[in-house]
């Protein structure tokens, strides 16, 4: 298309993202909603549009940079917004993957696996498929852990929620986790194939998008209990359940020092921003947010 290899529906999917990114600056630049949320989310955008522009474009023989240059820089690229993608759904998304897999050592190790599986193989023997398929191994062993933890966990644990919006916000997670892995997947499987591997990827984002431009005039401060670790979950959902509970029964019934209550009490209250449990049960019951088990 237009001369170059991009693909008719990638272009259809950079024109979309290009009009999500200009309709999240100018939500940014109003100040509106959770600003954290909203510069992760342009990040987020930017990163998917540089993905797709990058994979569609690259490799094109009427550039003026060689074949392996061009290859090394669209791998690189899909790595970073993939590294950067994981990070998100990790930061906001209640995954049951992020108990699992420290950040830092998912991306070290990928970055390592970049270089030393892709890169250097691919500079040696000039040979992309197999340079591709070395590089693949560990993503693949990634994929696989990733079903065994879902599995593990049951997805419907996680999609158990009262509240529709909620309902909806676990779906987007889940079908970005699932972007994230279909990359590999498709590479494996069907090699370079442009419109394939742009569609799985992309689709998890558009889920993430609706629900961001869906809920930004609702005046709720979305999100907010999904910093959340699994021990201050199970003490929320105590204290839903019984709003009068005391320090010493929630301490009994997790088997921890009223103590350690008190101190996960404390960081509950500054990552939801209240100032007690009185204002705790207050916004849930605002927010008619029911917690799943993580």
């Amino acid at each position: 298309m237009f001369g170059t290899e991009i693909h008719i529906i990638t272009f259809i999917y950079i024109c979309l993202l290009i009009l999500i990114l200009g309709f999240a600056l100018i939500r940014v630049s109003a100040k509106e909603g959770n600003k954290s949320f909203d510069l992760h989310f342009l990040l987020l955008t930017f990163a998917v549009i540089l993905n797709n522009v990058s994979s569609g474009l690259l490799p094109d023989k009427n550039f003026n940079i060689n074949i392996l240059s061009q290859n090394v820089i669209a791998y690189t690229i899909g790595f970073i917004t993939i590294g950067y993608y994981i990070y998100f759904l990790s930061k906001y998304y209640s995954l049951t993957f992020k108990n699992y897999l420290h950040f830092n050592y998912v991306i070290i190790c990928l970055s390592v696996n970049l270089v030393v599986g892709f890169i250097i193989p691919y500079v040696i023997t000039g040979n992309l498929e197999i340079s591709r398929k070395f590089f693949l191994i560990i993503p693949v062993c990634f994929i696989l852990f990733l079903i065994y933890i879902i599995y593990k966990n049951k997805t419907e644990d996680y999609l158990e929620f009262y509240d529709q919006f909620r309902k909806f916000h676990a779906v987007a997670g889940l079908l970005g986790l699932f972007s994230v892995v279909s990359v590999p997947a498709t590479m494996l499987l069907l090699g370079d194939n442009q419109s394939i591997e742009q569609s799985l990827f992309t689709i998890g984002y558009f889920f993430i998008g609706i629900e961001y431009f869906f809920y930004m005039g609702k005046g709720r401060n979305w999100g907010f209990l999904s910093d959340l670790t699994e021990r201050e979950t199970e003490i929320v959902n105590l204290i839903i359940e019984n709003k009068n509970i005391k320090y010493v029964e929630i301490g009994s019934k997790l088997n921890i020092s009223e103590k350690t209550v008190s101190a996960h009490l404390s960081n509950i209250y500054k990552k939801v921003d209240v100032k007690g449990k009185k204002g705790l049960i207050t916004k849930i019951e605002n927010n008619k947010i029911r917690l799943g088990k993580k």
